[in-house]
């Protein structure tokens, strides 16, 4: 039967819930205000395939991207401010229901946002995907273990704060309202040489400033190529590409498909809803 999850509902009892799993679907930019603070007594997680979602963590924004896994802790209020084209996975878990309690992740004591490389965010889309499955046939020894994986492979965030410089590039390369820059055009608007800045990056977030570079134009050219009005040239020139050819290379280095392939094969966006859930 099909569990309902009251996930936002404000003073739903947890008392009797170990695990679950959402599928996140959404199509058009929504300013979530709808979507009630939540403070559950478990460990909530978001992992994004596509799109991005803002969220409100104890007073501080996150903002959460296709490949990047969230983890909060449990007891911590947080709040959906924002979120655009979504695909991918929500829920919550207590720590009884894991075999291993001991990674730092669970232990920091604040949010963790990782960030998977491009074959390790498929491989985690594949196994929340099968996690989903498991949760709706009720396969818990399935689920435990691959959240000890997952869990194993989440960086904690550094002992101190991040440097405010790292964060300025990563909200200058992600800021779409302004044309996408080389590494050394990063590195001009913020008064460092390049050398400093990919050390500085590659230090807190284990990648050099290029391939974040690679990652928001990758990111920010699948989205682009799901508007059919626009020409595969057009998208590389918005990524900061001027040569379309090397975009096409640069493109199916990444994905295993050029741009063409990809916008055929890109499934369409369901109009709603925002949550699809798996019940069992």
């Amino acid at each position: 039967m099909k569990r309902v999850i009251p996930y936002w509902e404000k003073g739903a009892d947890w008392s009797q819930e170990s695990f679950f799993i959402i599928r996140l679907m959404s199509k058009a930019p929504i300013q979530a205000t709808e979507i009630p603070k939540a403070t559950l007594p478990m460990y909530a997680f978001l992992f994004l395939l596509e799109g991005e979602v803002l969220v409100d963590i104890a007073g501080e924004s996150y903002l959460c991207r296709g490949g990047q896994f969230l983890l909060i802790q449990q007891g911590t209020p947080f709040a959906i401010h924002y979120y655009k084209d979504l695909a991918g996975y929500t829920g919550a878990f207590v720590l009884p229901y894991l075999r291993d309690v001991n990674y730092t992740c669970l232990t920091c004591g604040k949010p963790v946002l990782h960030t998977f490389w491009f074959d390790e965010a498929a491989f985690m889309g594949e196994l929340l995907d099968r996690v989903a499955a498991a949760y709706a046939r009720g396969d818990d020894g399935y689920i435990t273990r691959a959240f000890d994986l997952l869990l194993s492979c989440i960086q904690s965030p550094a002992g101190g704060k991040a440097h405010p410089l790292v964060g300025r590039f990563l909200d200058l390369l992600f800021d779409r309202s302004v044309p996408m820059d080389s590494v050394s055009g990063y590195a001009g608007k913020l008064g460092i040489s390049p050398s400093y800045l990919n050390k500085l990056v590659r230090t807190q977030t284990r990648h050099s400033a290029m391939e974040w570079v690679e990652i928001a134009r990758i990111n920010w050219a699948k989205s682009l190529l799901k508007d059919p009005e626009r020409s595969i040239a057009d998208v590389s020139y918005a990524i900061g590409i001027e040569d379309p050819s090397y975009f096409t290379r640069f493109f199916r280095k990444y994905t295993r498909m050029t741009p063409s392939e990809f916008r055929k094969k890109s499934p369409a966006k369901p109009e709603f809803p925002f949550l699809e859930e798996s019940g069992r």
